[in-house]
């Protein structure tokens, strides 16, 4: 039987609308938190700043919770460049005074895909600021729909579902119809019904602000708003037709749903608009991939009991 010694590795999930963090002893979870958005587009010295900001506020938060000494690091980053990965890995060194070794740096829909199966087990279908369909073989082969970014799709995405949710509030106000649930609740997400304050609010936030209006799209369908159902409807039709397209290709059947953007209107369209012969497994934090992944590379160490 193989055992745990019960090493403590942090696990960094940085993406475009927030960054999480959790450490584990083992795979129990000791202590968790939140950071702001953190992006793999390192592509400015504005970027990497914000990169190296952002490790800094994650090492107090993790210090605010001295479970136990870390002792190796897995970050799943979103939008991850391979030619960035020895320059994350090493600000992580750093910023937590580990050795490189014990750092591991990989895209965030590998950490999350971690979390939710074995290697060539299933397809994730994840749909967080942006939206992915995403398969990995044993031998590390990825398969993927998707993931193309807000400019050009990313459809059933939490952007996409703030920005869809804002044009049909916008249009509405522009044919001075009367207040509606979703614009009632986009108003009360961007403090303010002036379209001032709410082009700033959009312009200035980028796409992580329209993003964090996706909730208020969701609370207004389910006070049962025309546009927000819609929206809701067809956020969980375009994830569909990303994971038909995985599915079509590895010929499997087992699907899970994740990421801040799937709520319970999305996941019952999504599964719909899969059928039947689908079988869905329930999502799960990404952040539960550390662990895995750590114990995949050697990060945890273990030893055979007698």
């Amino acid at each position: 039987m193989r055992v745990m010694r019960g090493d403590v590795v942090l696990t960094l999930d940085l993406g475009g609308s927030s960054s999480k963090w959790g450490v584990f002893a083992g795979d129990q979870l000791q202590a968790s938190g939140s950071a702001a958005p953190i992006s793999g587009h390192l592509y400015t010295a504005g970027a990497r700043e914000a990169l190296t900001q952002g490790l800094s506020t994650i090492h107090a938060g993790v210090q605010a919770h001295p479970a136990a000494k870390i002792e190796g690091v897995v970050a799943g980053v979103a939008g991850l460049q391979a030619e960035n990965i020895p320059l994350i890995a090493a600000l992580i060194a750093q910023t937590f005074q580990l050795s490189p070794n014990a750092v591991s740096v990989t895209d965030d829909l590998h950490l999350a895909y971690a979390a939710h199966f074995l290697p060539s087990e299933g397809t994730l279908i994840y749909a967080g600021t942006g939206s992915m369909a995403y398969h990995r073989s044993e031998g590390g082969e990825v398969m993927r729909a998707g993931g193309h970014g807000f400019l050009i799709d990313d459809a059933g995405g939490a952007f996409w579902q703030g920005r869809e949710g804002l044009r049909a509030v916008l249009r509405q106000a522009d044919e001075q119809h009367p207040e509606t649930p979703l614009a009632a609740a986009l108003y009360a997400a961007v403090g303010s019904r002036a379209w001032p304050d709410i082009r700033a609010h959009v312009y200035a936030g980028g796409r992580a602000a329209l993003a964090r209006l996706a909730p208020a799209v969701y609370r207004a369908a389910l006070d049962g708003d025309p546009d927000a159902l819609r929206i809701q409807q067809q956020a969980g039709e375009e994830l569909a037709r990303l994971g038909r397209v995985v599915l079509e290709r590895t010929g499997g059947q087992l699907v899970a749903a994740a990421g801040g953007a799937v709520n319970s209107r999305v996941l019952a369209a999504l599964q719909g608009a899969l059928g039947p012969r689908v079988q869905f497994r329930p999502g799960v934090s990404p952040l539960l991939g550390g662990p895995v992944l750590a114990r995949q590379l050697g990060l945890l160490r273990e030893e055979v009991s007698r």
